[in-house]
């Protein structure tokens, strides 16, 4: 035990005594005194109910197993101690349905130097007997987690994890207490024992055409992984990888939401989580003592990263997400706080390296199914579910006065049964003297959006996404827009997908729905956008009506997420839309669906292998540029007959992944063709002029290029992230091809 002696906190098991000896088991958590150095006090107690079955074979002891029930929390109890006794009491408050009154009432002996503490605990209720159960103290700690991580071979040396001394650097809080903090010690603080594996298995990365990560492929390794655990889920078990790099390098870790669903209707949740080594944060990491100021700033990050990641699978949304901007937490940003109209570093100079106390409640004493790995889903411990009936608070949030900042929530108005739905989110400077600088992160997936969806029989739902990322944030500094000046500068758009997410589908069904966001800058900033309404059609055929049982599943939801799997755990799914894009080619169904599937073709695929030594990533699949060229040639001939402004981020989005496949091919000129005719269809639909320019750039970058040397262009992004990728190629290759006088030139004015 490494409490002091003389404390009693910490975590109790034992079996019922009375009125029927064996019937059930607790687990029991106090929380009344100090435990461990460093480690607040919350002045709560809480527990777990188990029924125990036993099953007796004749010549062997009888097998146990417990089957959880519910837990429970007392709200600051109250402590009497004397000579020879302690007695903790209150009233109990179970987490889950309705319940008499209940009290409690734990009776123990003050704790010796070398006995292990253990309490008789009581429960009372009006016309029964007492519920008694004995307990004996189990952990200083009021959980028990394992975690396993596995590296990949490209960045498999020291540091492998974090070690930090808190005097390490010299920005941080005054009376600061120093002491070396690794990820096992953050959570022992918190309250939590973590026990990592002391073996790493190693993956082997190192095939040459391998060089990012992409969502497809992380969550195809954590398939892989968990698919290998067996027994039942929920369980205290997590699974970190450390990476190499994200496709995204300006993502320094993210927890991925969903799991295995092999043979399950509903995957487990909140199993697993990356941190990608070569982040710019950690280029500055050594092993051992640090000696500079970047060495410290490099490690510092590095364990923040780490425990902010491992945080998600307790459960633990970012603390903007729960309206606490100011926290001083592991959840939080330290440029979400800086945000506050406070210095650079504001953050560092005042965090206790700690969770906050609302959330060490939920972390201790929290409801064992909304804590525990592979239990509720993510999101529904601390906030309200996205699964809840009611409307979230926020949803309704109002706005009064002008805004500095308009946000934007539009879509075309009406979907086709199973269309993948996207929304674009806009962001406009609404001031006419002065510049505003913005995150420009829109999705979900970053934390500083929240979508909600407000379905046909009523029921608001929020978006939850599958992934959550942590990286830098990506300001846009938007301008006033003077009178004579054309729309542009001032605004920033991002088209986002929200068919499916941590819930599954959420447009499953015809009718009418209505899609509200709200945007949390840094600091306090919060905008509420416009609510946008948008209909989602009846099925037109039997044909689709049959189709939508397999259609709404995991695997295919979990395609549109990915923007198209070659996983084998989605392989269903990813064959599914294939057929159904070929199938419907003059629909806008037809069309989206096959942009999905030519992205997952676009790419080459690896995924985990196991060898006689370790894992290994191969390559499943080569890029197949040809297959999506020819897969995709009927949505672009569909989108040009269109001619629909709110297609104009879809049709860009199309043509994008087209020219990475013609530039991929060595094809220059059918790119540069792809993109003057995309740019003379935008130009009929209204699109903005510094749009406009981004394609003629591109256009005159990549015909200036020479063949054999385009495939610099050929980017693993998302489709839009490919798309400003290749803009800021653009502004840093300006040569110009030269141009026939024609009408080419007139049609860019």
């Amino acid at each position: 035990m490494s409490s002091p002696p003389k404390s009693i906190s910490g975590q109790y098991e034992g079996e019922m005594t009375a009125p029927t000896s064996g019937l059930s088991f607790l687990d029991l958590r106090i929380d009344v005194d100090q435990r461990y150095q460093n480690s607040p006090v919350l002045k709560k107690v809480s527990g777990d109910f188990y029924q125990l079955n036993k099953i007796s074979v004749p010549g062997t002891p009888p097998k146990v197993t417990r089957v959880y029930r519910e837990s429970w929390i007392v709200h600051q109890p109250k402590v009497t101690k004397t000579a020879d006794k302690i007695e903790i009491s209150g009233k109990v408050t179970f987490w889950k349905g309705t319940h008499p009154v209940n009290t409690m009432k734990i009776t123990m002996a003050p704790p010796q130097t070398g006995v292990i503490p253990s309490c008789i605990v009581s429960f009372n209720r009006p016309g029964g007997p007492p519920a008694v159960y004995n307990c004996t103290k189990k952990s200083d700690a009021f959980r028990t987690v394992n975690l396993e991580i596995d590296v990949c071979k490209s960045v498999n040396q020291p540091p492998l994890l974090p070690v930090w001394d808190t005097t390490g650097h010299p920005n941080k809080p005054a009376n600061f207490p120093q002491r070396v903090l690794t990820i096992e010690e953050a959570y022992r603080e918190a309250g939590v024992a973590v026990t990592i594996r002391p073996t790493h298995s190693v993956v082997d990365d190192s095939n040459p055409e391998f060089k990012k990560w992409s969502d497809a492929e992380l969550h195809n390794a954590m398939e892989h992984y968990f698919s290998q655990k067996s027994g039942p889920w929920p369980k205290w078990e997590t699974w970190g990888l450390l990476a190499g790099t994200y496709e995204d390098e300006e993502m320094g870790g993210m927890m991925f939401d969903n799991a295995a669903a092999l043979g399950t209707t509903k995957a487990p949740e909140r199993q697993g989580f990356a941190v990608f080594r070569n982040h710019e944060w950690f280029q500055n990491l050594i092993d051992g003592a640090t000696t500079t100021d970047a060495q410290a700033a490099a490690m510092r990050q590095f364990l923040f990263t780490w425990v902010h990641e491992a945080g998600h699978a307790f459960n633990f949304v970012h603390s903007w997400e729960k309206g606490r901007t100011e926290a001083l937490s592991w959840m939080n940003y330290d440029w979400v706080y800086d945000g506050n109209a406070r210095e650079p570093g504001s953050f560092w100079s005042k965090f206790m390296f700690r969770f906050d106390d609302d959330e060490l409640v939920h972390l201790r004493h929290g409801n064992r199914s909304a804590v525990i790995m592979g239990g509720d889903p993510w999101g529904s411990g601390e906030v309200s579910s996205g699964a809840d009936a009611d409307a979230p608070s926020a949803a309704m949030a109002s706005v009064e006065g002008e805004q500095t900042v308009e946000l934007l929530v539009r879509s075309k108005d009406y979907f086709e049964f199973m269309e993948p739905v996207s929304i674009e989110l806009r962001l406009r400077n609404m001031l006419t003297d002065l510049p505003v600088n913005l995150n420009t992160r829109l999705h979900p997936e970053y934390g500083g959006i929240v979508i909600y969806i407000r379905r046909p029989d009523g029921r608001i739902l929020e978006y939850a996404p599958v992934m959550c990322k942590l990286g830098r944030l990506k300001p846009e500094l938007l301008l006033p827009l003077a009178p004579d000046e054309q729309p542009g500068p001032d605004r920033y758009s991002e088209e986002v997908l929200i068919s499916y997410g941590r819930y599954g589908f959420y447009f499953d069904v015809p009718g009418e729905y209505y899609v509200r966001a709200l945007y949390q800058g840094a600091g306090d900033l919060l905008i509420p956008s416009n609510v946008h309404r948008l209909r989602v059609g009846t099925p037109l055929t039997r044909d689709l009506d049959r189709t939508a049982q397999d259609y709404f599943s995991y695997e295919v939801g979990m395609n549109i997420y990915l923007e198209g799997s070659r996983s084998q755990y989605l392989e269903k799914g990813f064959d599914l839309l294939r057929e159904m894009s070929e199938k419907h080619t003059k629909s806008l169904l037809g069309a989206k669906l096959s942009m999905t599937v030519a992205n997952g073709l676009t790419q080459p695929f690896f995924h985990l292998v196991k060898t006689d030594e370790d894992l290994k990533l191969a390559r499943a699949y080569k890029a197949q540029p040809r297959e999506a060229l020819k897969l995709t040639e009927a949505a672009v001939d569909l989108y040009r007959k269109t001619r629909q402004k709110s297609l104009n981020l879809s049709y860009r989005q199309l043509v994008s992944q087209r020219v990475d496949c013609l530039v991929a091919l060595e094809r220059p000129q059918a790119a540069v063709k792809e993109l003057d005719q995309l740019h003379k269809d935008l130009i009929r639909t209204g699109a903005n002029a510094p749009v406009l320019k981004q394609i003629s750039d591109l256009s005159d970058t990549i015909g200036a290029t020479p063949a054999h040397k385009t495939e610099q262009y050929h980017t693993r992004h998302r489709l839009w992230d490919r798309v400003r990728t290749h803009d800021q190629l653009a502004e840093k290759k300006p040569s110009k091809r030269p141009r026939k006088k024609s009408s080419k030139k007139t049609s860019r004015k």
